[in-house]
């Protein structure tokens, strides 16, 4: 695959190009916010806040709110932010067509992670739309050795490849899928959100993706609810009364 790589035009400064990343499926060693979700691919598709409300809104409108996004998730540094974003200013229509196939993994990849949440088996379109991103990076991989002598799996980090993070999203995804975590995959159930997250909760008795958040907002409604129907008996009962013809 070449996308990502154009020809015969300047790219970003030599030392960017230079620059090796240690890449494995992202575990363990996830550096990605628990408040985001825990993992790299579920932060990815919780980047649509409130995305099952009437106006969802989406953070990742372009490549760079892309990267920027990404950042604060902790999978880019300041040097790799830099680059990409030097990148995508050179070749905006190269940013433009990875951004789109972002996305469309971002879709497959909520579907999916949904359908394992929920138990239920995933689509075989999204699975294949997972694989064909996952088969793309695993292409450009390669074995060297790291700093301390052991061999590492490695790829150029650099602003000319403009799809790398997206290569570390499919790892992530499936580093997720492959491990015992989708026993603790859970989706949040507010009627607006849906964001996925892993529970590591001690009991795994979490429920929200935030109890501040959707968990009050479903207290409220379900108190709301209470006391509508309180008071929608409590109005039967009187025109029952009213209405009762009377024994005299």
């Amino acid at each position: 695959m070449t996308a990502g790589v154009v020809r015969g035009r300047p790219g970003p400064p030599a030392h960017y190009a230079r620059r090796m990343r240690t890449w494995s499926f992202r575990t363990a060693d996830d550096p990605t916010p628990p408040a985001l979700g825990g993992r790299l691919c579920l932060a990815f598709v919780n980047s649509i806040l409130w995305r099952r409300s009437a106006e969802p809104t989406d953070l990742l409108v372009d490549y760079r709110a892309t990267v920027a996004y990404l950042s604060r998730a902790g999978l880019l540094t300041a040097r790799e932010r830099a680059a990409l974003d030097t990148g995508a200013a050179a070749h905006p229509i190269v940013a433009r067509r990875v951004h789109a196939g972002a996305m469309a993994l971002r879709e497959a990849l909520f579907r999916l992670l949904s359908a394992v949440a929920h138990d239920t088996r995933p689509a075989p379109a999204d699975v294949a739309v997972l694989t064909t991103r996952l088969q793309e990076g695993l292409a450009h991989l390669k074995i060297v050795g790291s700093d301390g002598g052991s061999l590492v799996a490695s790829w150029r980090a650099s602003g000319r490849r403009l799809e790398w993070p997206v290569w570390e999203i499919a790892g992530s995804a499936a580093g997720l899928l492959l491990s015992g975590e989708p026993t603790w995959l859970k989706q949040c159930p507010g009627e607006r959100c849906g964001w996925l997250f892993v529970d590591r909760s001690r009991s795994h008795t979490r429920r929200w993706c935030a109890s501040s958040m959707c968990g009050n907002r479903d207290r409220a409604r379900r108190h709301h609810q209470r006391v509508r129907h309180a008071a929608t008996r409590a109005y039967h009962a009187a025109r029952d009364t009213a209405t009762k013809p009377s024994d005299s």
